[in-house]
Order: C-alpha cells, then structure tokens, then sequence
C-alpha cells in the first residue's frame, strides 16, 4: 500500500505542473498563430521564452504584405527587473512601456523591444516581403527579483510594418500559466498547450508507478 501511495502522490504532483506554454490562435481572426513557450535557465532569477510566429503572408494572412516586426511589447511579471532579446541577436533594444501604430511608446505597464533597424513612423518600410507562410522566432529572457514566475500571464502586443499601412495590433492576454483565454481569438479559442517536457515527466511519472506495483506484486506471489 505504501508504494501505491507514494506512486499516487507522485502522479499527483506531476499533474500539477503548470503548462510553460500557450498560444493566440489566428489572433483576431488575422490568419497569424503566435505561441509562447517559458522555460528555465541556469539562472534561478531568469526564464527564457521563445515566440513564435507562424502562417505569415499564407493565404489565410487576412492583411498580409507583411515585410517586418516593427515591436513587440508584455506586461511584466511581478519583481520585474529587465529583459534581453537573444534572438535575433541584434536590432531590438528594450524600452520600458507598450507600443501604438509607430512601435514602442514609453507608456503603460508593459515592457517592449524596438526594432531599431525600423523608422518609428507608419507605413511601409519598403523592405522586402516575408516569405509566404514563412515564421519567424524571438527568444527573450526575462529576470525578476525573486525568480516566482507562478501565475504570469503576460498580455501581448505586436507591431507589424509592410505594405498595409496599418495593421491590427494585437492586444491579447496569451495565456501563459495557465491564465484566462480571450475571446479574441477567433475561430478557435486560445487555449493552453502542455508543455513537451511536462508530457514527458508526467508519463515517466506513470510508467513508475506501474513498475512499482508490478514489483510488489510480484514478491507477494
């Protein structure tokens, strides 16, 4: 009994493990999927999370002629301290503040990355289009005086330059720690993806209970 119950409790508490990601599916019905993932680093004050970008430019991209990520800005977790971008490694530079139609705005409870290599105005840069149904990825980390990110569910704002002259900005919680889903997102709701790792942990965490139970029947034959 004492191996079932330790096998139980250890299910238990891998079933509690927060998903470390989510994604804005086909954000306010534009075509473009975007996914946040968290995960940790060597550093116990540091996550690192990676946004991805999918579907831009494809048939379904309802604004297309996408050319650049102008910005893109969340509000922090609690203790914030500072933010890196890592990928792509230059370009970027954070500024404290969320984002309008011209990128990074110093207001608000939001912390943003400006692309640099992008004028600060409206309209189109006049670089050349993204591939159609290309993606693209931004690694960041993110450091907080204590390293508690329980509970973070960042709201997300993107800035895009290219042939439109301007596109929707995505304002959207995107559900990270398990945060509420926004109606927003349309057709299909914003929903929380498990994290592989997580997956991973919880079916070894099965697979070890199995073979406990299987030992101890088998020395009770």
């Amino acid at each position: 009994m004492k191996w079932l119950m330790a096998g139980v409790a250890t299910v238990a508490l891998l079933a509690s493990m927060q998903a470390a990601s989510a994604a804005l599916i086909n954000a306010k019905g534009t075509g473009i999927n975007y996914t946040l993932t968290e995960a940790d680093t060597a550093d116990p004050l540091t996550d690192r999370f990676t946004l991805s970008i999918t579907g831009i430019n494809a048939a379904t991209d309802t604004e297309g002629g996408r050319e650049v990520v102008n910005a893109i800005a969340f509000t922090p977790p609690t203790g914030f301290t500072t933010a890196v971008m890592i990928t792509p490694p230059s370009g970027f530079v954070l500024i404290n503040g969320g984002l309008n139609s011209t990128g990074c705005n110093t207001t608000g409870n939001f912390f943003c990355f400006d692309n640099t290599a992008v004028a600060d105005v409206a309209g189109d840069p006049g670089l050349p289009l993204l591939a159609a149904n290309s993606s693209l990825s931004f690694v960041f980390d993110v450091t907080t005086a204590t390293g508690n990110f329980a509970g973070y569910n960042p709201a997300f704002k993107i800035d895009w330059r290219g042939t439109k002259n301007n596109y929707d900005l995505i304002s959207l919680p995107i559900g990270i720690g398990g945060g509420t889903p926004n109606p927003q997102c349309s057709p299909q709701p914003c929903t929380d993806v498990p994290e592989p790792a997580s997956l991973a942990a919880l079916g070894s965490g099965l697979l070890g209970m199995s073979g406990l139970l299987w030992w101890r029947r088998r020395d009770e034959i």
